[in-house]
């Protein structure tokens, strides 16, 4: 057999293995280290108190792992935008809200203790009139601010949905070329944006349309 000939078979197999993967492609992860955007829904317990701290500028990650490790419940919105570094496309996560996390405690004492964590700086608390002997002068104190869960859950729901990256010239439709894997240099077409920073591309194998999934960072717009 002739170099040619040899050339057409090793491209004809890895066609071959290209299309296998694409049928065993797996479902996309959950993310297991924090509740993020546009990963499993997050589930906000309601027998807990829910409140709002701030943390301290750059100590955000330390008061999410010092939170945790006092048993406190927390919830950190966050999107995702795809960046280049060093010349390859990735996906950075970063916090919806800055400097913001909402928080679960069981009692006062709980909260206090939340409170008292490094990196943690307050709780947001709002005035509220103080409860008295009946003719004194009325006053406000400051209470933390406390949140319903189930409005919170709404809002995390709502936030799963939307939070599902739609990078700047590509969407449902879109031609892309595939940069990265075992389909490098495969046109496709966009046919869904999928949550955790995923989307389903369809590419043409042996004459028909295949859907693969992918992430966002390993296709171009065309």
């Amino acid at each position: 057999m002739n170099r040619a000939g040899k050339k057409q078979r090793e491209r004809a197999r890895k066609q071959r293995r290209a299309e296998r993967k694409a049928a065993g492609v797996p479902a996309a992860k959950a993310s297991v280290a924090a509740p993020v955007l546009g990963a499993a829904a997050v589930k906000i317990d309601p027998a807990l108190s829910w409140h709002i701290a701030r943390t301290l500028p750059r100590m955000g990650e330390r008061a999410l792992k010092a939170l945790k490790e006092a048993q406190v419940d927390w919830y950190q919105p966050r999107t995702s935008e795809v960046v280049v570094r060093r010349g390859r496309r990735v996906v950075r996560s970063t916090p919806l809200l800055m400097r913001t996390v909402f928080i679960g405690v069981r009692d006062v004492d709980h909260l206090a203790q939340a409170r008292s964590q490094p990196g943690v700086s307050e709780i947001v608390s709002h005035p509220e009139p103080e409860s008295g002997p009946e003719g004194n002068i009325a006053s406000l104190v400051m209470r933390p601010a406390r949140l319903d869960p189930d409005d919170l859950q709404r809002l995390a729901d709502r936030l799963a949905e939307a939070e599902i990256v739609q990078p700047t010239g590509i969407s449902v439709g879109q031609s892309v070329l595939v940069r990265e894997g075992p389909f490098a240099s495969f046109p496709g077409i966009v046919d869904d944006i999928l949550p955790n920073d995923r989307i389903r591309v369809c590419v043409s194998l042996f004459g028909r349309m295949s859907p693969i999934v992918l992430d966002i960072a390993q296709v171009a717009g065309i």
